[in-house]
Protein backbone atom coordinates (compact mmCIF):
# COMPACT_ATOMS: atom_id res chain seq x y z
CA UNK A 1 0.00 0.00 0.00
CA UNK A 2 2.79 2.65 -1.29
CA UNK A 3 -0.11 5.21 -1.54
CA UNK A 4 -1.27 4.64 1.75
CA UNK A 5 2.23 5.23 3.37
CA UNK A 6 3.27 7.88 1.62
CA UNK A 7 -0.18 9.67 2.90
CA UNK A 8 0.39 8.71 6.61
CA UNK A 9 3.73 9.54 6.45
CA UNK A 10 3.15 12.87 5.59
CA UNK A 11 0.34 13.47 8.07
CA UNK A 12 2.45 11.65 11.22
CA UNK A 13 3.47 14.61 12.92
CA UNK A 14 0.03 16.48 12.74
CA UNK A 15 -2.38 13.34 13.05
CA UNK A 16 0.25 12.70 16.71
CA UNK A 17 -0.28 16.48 17.67
CA UNK A 18 -4.58 15.28 16.92
CA UNK A 19 -4.63 12.00 18.87
CA UNK A 20 -2.50 13.84 21.88
CA UNK A 21 -5.76 15.83 22.61
CA UNK A 22 -7.13 12.95 24.32
CA UNK A 23 -11.46 13.84 25.32
CA UNK A 24 -13.69 12.05 27.10
CA UNK A 25 -14.80 9.28 24.34
CA UNK A 26 -10.74 8.00 24.32
CA UNK A 27 -10.61 7.50 27.71
CA UNK A 28 -13.68 6.10 27.99
CA UNK A 29 -12.41 3.50 25.29
CA UNK A 30 -9.48 2.56 26.82
CA UNK A 31 -11.52 2.01 30.13
CA UNK A 32 -13.97 -0.38 27.79
CA UNK A 33 -10.68 -2.34 26.22
CA UNK A 34 -8.50 -2.40 29.73
CA UNK A 35 -11.75 -3.94 31.58
CA UNK A 36 -11.67 -6.86 29.02
CA UNK A 37 -8.26 -7.55 28.93
CA UNK A 38 -6.21 -9.64 31.85
CA UNK A 39 -2.56 -7.95 32.91
CA UNK A 40 -0.75 -10.97 31.24
CA UNK A 41 -2.24 -10.66 27.90
CA UNK A 42 0.34 -10.17 24.78
CA UNK A 43 -1.41 -7.36 22.21
CA UNK A 44 -1.35 -6.46 18.68
CA UNK A 45 -2.27 -2.69 17.72
CA UNK A 46 -2.52 -3.34 14.04
CA UNK A 47 -2.42 -0.33 12.85
CA UNK A 48 -0.84 1.44 15.25
CA UNK A 49 0.06 5.61 13.50
CA UNK A 50 1.95 7.30 16.08
CA UNK A 51 1.44 4.51 18.94
CA UNK A 52 -0.73 6.70 21.25
CA UNK A 53 -3.35 4.28 21.90
CA UNK A 54 -0.46 1.22 22.65
CA UNK A 55 1.15 2.94 24.79
CA UNK A 56 -1.63 4.33 26.83
CA UNK A 57 -2.55 0.29 27.38
CA UNK A 58 1.24 -0.73 27.61
CA UNK A 59 0.86 -0.57 31.59
CA UNK A 60 -2.24 -2.92 32.18
CA UNK A 61 -0.95 -5.59 29.67
CA UNK A 62 2.46 -7.72 29.30
CA UNK A 63 3.25 -6.43 26.26
CA UNK A 64 1.69 -4.73 22.89
CA UNK A 65 2.99 -4.85 19.50
CA UNK A 66 2.20 -1.76 17.27
CA UNK A 67 2.57 -2.11 13.70
CA UNK A 68 1.59 0.25 10.88
CA UNK A 69 2.99 0.79 6.96
CA UNK A 70 3.96 4.27 7.68
CA UNK A 71 7.26 4.47 8.92
CA UNK A 72 7.35 7.69 9.84
CA UNK A 73 4.50 6.90 12.19
CA UNK A 74 6.78 3.68 13.86
CA UNK A 75 9.81 6.59 14.40
CA UNK A 76 7.17 8.95 16.32
CA UNK A 77 5.78 5.97 18.36
CA UNK A 78 9.35 4.35 19.23
CA UNK A 79 10.39 7.82 19.85
CA UNK A 80 7.30 8.64 22.32
CA UNK A 81 7.71 5.02 24.23
CA UNK A 82 11.66 5.53 25.20
CA UNK A 83 10.56 9.26 26.46
CA UNK A 84 7.99 7.75 27.96
CA UNK A 85 9.84 4.89 29.65
CA UNK A 86 7.87 2.26 28.40
CA UNK A 87 9.74 -0.90 27.69
CA UNK A 88 6.91 -3.54 27.03
CA UNK A 89 5.76 -1.63 24.06
CA UNK A 90 7.08 -2.30 20.33
CA UNK A 91 6.67 -1.18 17.10
CA UNK A 92 7.73 -2.18 13.42
CA UNK A 93 7.12 -1.20 10.40
CA UNK A 94 5.32 -3.63 8.07
CA UNK A 95 1.37 -4.96 7.76
CA UNK A 96 -0.79 -7.52 8.94
CA UNK A 97 0.63 -10.17 6.70
CA UNK A 98 4.28 -10.02 7.96
CA UNK A 99 5.33 -13.49 8.40
CA UNK A 100 7.37 -12.64 11.75
CA UNK A 101 3.46 -12.15 13.34
CA UNK A 102 3.39 -15.75 14.58
CA UNK A 103 0.04 -17.51 14.26
CA UNK A 104 -2.33 -17.80 17.62
CA UNK A 105 0.69 -15.39 19.48
CA UNK A 106 -1.77 -12.69 20.54
CA UNK A 107 -4.23 -12.83 23.44
CA UNK A 108 -6.54 -9.55 21.66
CA UNK A 109 -5.44 -7.19 18.27
CA UNK A 110 -6.52 -3.55 18.31
CA UNK A 111 -7.91 -2.26 15.07
CA UNK A 112 -8.51 1.46 15.27
CA UNK A 113 -9.18 3.69 12.55
CA UNK A 114 -7.90 1.06 10.03
CA UNK A 115 -10.38 -1.77 8.48
CA UNK A 116 -12.26 1.01 6.51
CA UNK A 117 -8.82 1.60 4.97
CA UNK A 118 -7.66 -1.92 3.58
CA UNK A 119 -9.22 -3.32 0.30
CA UNK A 120 -10.09 -7.01 1.18
CA UNK A 121 -11.53 -7.05 4.63
CA UNK A 122 -12.44 -10.96 3.98
CA UNK A 123 -9.19 -11.29 3.81
CA UNK A 124 -7.62 -9.20 6.47
CA UNK A 125 -10.16 -10.31 9.12
CA UNK A 126 -9.05 -13.79 8.86
CA UNK A 127 -5.71 -12.46 8.82
CA UNK A 128 -6.61 -11.05 12.40
CA UNK A 129 -8.50 -13.99 13.42
CA UNK A 130 -5.31 -16.57 12.62
CA UNK A 131 -2.78 -14.31 14.79
CA UNK A 132 -5.04 -14.68 18.08
CA UNK A 133 -5.35 -17.95 20.72
CA UNK A 134 -8.39 -19.14 20.72
CA UNK A 135 -10.35 -16.85 23.36
CA UNK A 136 -8.95 -14.28 22.31
CA UNK A 137 -10.05 -10.77 21.87
CA UNK A 138 -10.37 -7.99 19.02
CA UNK A 139 -11.61 -4.98 19.55
CA UNK A 140 -12.79 -2.88 16.44
CA UNK A 141 -13.38 1.24 16.00
CA UNK A 142 -14.35 2.30 12.75
CA UNK A 143 -16.05 4.91 10.91
CA UNK A 144 -18.91 4.40 8.97
CA UNK A 145 -19.06 6.77 6.12
CA UNK A 146 -22.42 5.86 4.96
CA UNK A 147 -24.25 7.25 7.83
CA UNK A 148 -22.32 10.37 7.08
CA UNK A 149 -24.46 13.56 5.46
CA UNK A 150 -24.05 13.06 1.49
CA UNK A 151 -22.08 16.03 0.90
CA UNK A 152 -19.56 14.83 3.46
CA UNK A 153 -19.33 11.52 2.02
CA UNK A 154 -19.04 12.95 -1.40
CA UNK A 155 -16.09 15.19 -0.33
CA UNK A 156 -13.95 12.54 1.68
CA UNK A 157 -14.78 10.19 -1.34
CA UNK A 158 -13.49 12.94 -4.16
CA UNK A 159 -10.81 13.84 -2.21
CA UNK A 160 -9.73 9.54 -2.17
CA UNK A 161 -10.51 9.80 -5.80
CA UNK A 162 -8.14 12.82 -6.63
CA UNK A 163 -4.91 10.87 -4.40
CA UNK A 164 -5.69 13.45 -1.76
CA UNK A 165 -6.78 10.96 0.49
CA UNK A 166 -6.02 7.51 0.96
CA UNK A 167 -8.78 4.28 -0.29
CA UNK A 168 -11.62 4.54 2.28
CA UNK A 169 -14.24 1.96 2.39
CA UNK A 170 -17.50 3.34 2.99
CA UNK A 171 -18.94 1.21 5.97
CA UNK A 172 -22.43 1.47 6.82
CA UNK A 173 -23.47 0.63 11.05
CA UNK A 174 -23.72 -2.59 11.18
CA UNK A 175 -21.68 -3.74 8.71
CA UNK A 176 -18.48 -4.01 10.57
CA UNK A 177 -20.37 -6.56 12.73
CA UNK A 178 -21.83 -8.69 10.07
CA UNK A 179 -18.38 -9.32 8.71
CA UNK A 180 -17.11 -10.42 12.13
CA UNK A 181 -19.97 -12.50 12.70
CA UNK A 182 -19.17 -14.19 9.18
CA UNK A 183 -15.58 -14.92 10.18
CA UNK A 184 -17.27 -16.74 13.30
CA UNK A 185 -16.16 -13.73 15.47
CA UNK A 186 -18.98 -13.81 18.65
CA UNK A 187 -20.02 -9.95 19.36
CA UNK A 188 -19.89 -9.42 22.71
CA UNK A 189 -20.69 -5.41 22.11
CA UNK A 190 -21.26 -2.95 19.68
CA UNK A 191 -21.70 0.63 20.12
CA UNK A 192 -22.90 2.99 16.99
CA UNK A 193 -22.48 6.57 17.71
CA UNK A 194 -24.13 8.38 15.29
CA UNK A 195 -22.84 11.65 16.78
CA UNK A 196 -19.91 13.55 15.14
CA UNK A 197 -17.94 11.11 12.90
CA UNK A 198 -20.33 8.22 13.16
CA UNK A 199 -17.96 5.68 14.83
CA UNK A 200 -18.82 1.89 15.25
CA UNK A 201 -17.02 0.43 18.12
CA UNK A 202 -17.14 -3.78 18.51
CA UNK A 203 -15.86 -6.23 20.76
CA UNK A 204 -15.60 -9.42 19.58
CA UNK A 205 -13.59 -12.58 20.56
CA UNK A 206 -12.35 -15.81 18.75
CA UNK A 207 -13.91 -19.27 19.42
CA UNK A 208 -12.05 -21.12 22.44
CA UNK A 209 -11.89 -23.99 20.03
Amino acid sequence: MPQQSSFWNRQATRYDKAISDHDQRYEMRLTQITQLLHRDANVLDFGCASGEIALDIAARVNSIEGIDPASEMIRIATEKANKRGINNASFLATDIFDARLEPESFDAVLAFNVLHLVHDHDEVIHRIKSLLKPGGMLFVETPCLGEFTWWKRQLILAASALRLAPFIHVYKFGEPNAELEHRSFKILGAQNEPDQDCRAFIAAQKPAE
